[in-house]
This record gives C-alpha cells, sequence and structure tokens, in this order.
C-alpha cells in the first residue's frame, strides 16, 4: 500500500470517527438520553455539561476537518505538531481509564466506550502522522536559502 493510500485510509477512518463522536455530543447537547444514567438531569439543568458537549461538537467536527485537510495533503508542519499534541493528549486521557477499566471488569457502558475511542483516536492520529510524512524531510530549501550542494553534507 503505498503512503498515500495509507493516509487516505487512515484519513477517512478518522474523520468518520471524530464525526461520530461529535454527532453524539451534540445529540446529548439536544437532550438525546441513551447512555446518560437514569438518575441525571435534564441537560437544560445541567449547563456545565450541556457546554461540554456542545464544546466536544465542535472540536470531533474540526478534528474530522483536519482529517480531510491531511487527505487532500495539505497538511503544514503545524498542524502535524498540533495533529501530535492532540493525539498524545487523547491516549493520555484512553490508556489510564482503560487499564483501570480493564483491570476492574467494567467492559460496558459509555465510560468504557469513550476510553476506547480515545485510545483508539490517540493511536490512529499518531499514526496519520507517521505514514503520511514526507519521504524526504527536505523538499525545499527554507525561505531566503539556497539548496545545498550535490554530495554536500
Amino acid at each position: 500500500m503505498t503512503t498515500r493510500a495509507r493516509t487516505l485510509v487512515l484519513s477517512a477512518f478518522l474523520a468518520v470517527w471524530s464525526a461520530g463522536f461529535a454527532c453524539v455530543h451534540v445529540a446529548w447537547a439536544l437532550g438525546w438520553e441513551a447512555g446518560v444514567p437514569a438518575d441525571a438531569a435534564p441537560i437544560a439543568d445541567r449547563p456545565w455539561f450541556l457546554a461540554y458537549d456542545l464544546l466536544a461538537g465542535f472540536l470531533m467536527y474540526a478534528a474530522a476537518a483536519v482529517c480531510v485537510v491531511f487527505a487532500l495533503g495539505r497538511d503544514t508542519p503545524l498542524l502535524r505538531r498540533a495533529t501530535v499534541v492532540c493525539s498524545v493528549l487523547s491516549l493520555a486521557r484512553g490508556v489510564p481509564a482503560l487499564g483501570l477499566d480493564v483491570t476492574t471488569g467494567n467492559l460496558t457502558g459509555v465510560g468504557f466506550g469513550a476510553d476506547v475511542w480515545f485510545t483508539v483516536a490517540g493511536l490512529a492520529g499518531l499514526a496519520l502522522v507517521l505514514v503520511s510524512r514526507p519521504a524526504s524531510p527536505r523538499r525545499t530549501p527554507a525561505p531566503g536559502r539556497r539548496p545545498p550542494a550535490v554530495g554536500a553534507r
């Protein structure tokens, strides 16, 4: 599989993965109760959860858009660094919680699903940055610099 094909596959996977997570949060913000504890107050009575769901939804839609940028081959060094940082943060959130889920036997429910989501998103984000890396880091010289002479170190 070529670098381009791997980038497209991972970008598409992460775009769908992120958009799906965003849709769930927006649905919760709109009052959907699936996965919400039965004794929880309506979302309108929990403004912090409403704000969290809307923010999480927005961030995940943005992550899906970033995946499209990667798929188009228009990523920048800043976008690549931001993807690495967000992926590491996702892993920092998901891996310890997933380990706790496994050790306590809590392998069902929304909490477990979120832990899996964060872990997979972090791993796939790092993989996307790695597989979409250009073949040569010196494709073009820095502005104002001449390219090195052939054979020069």
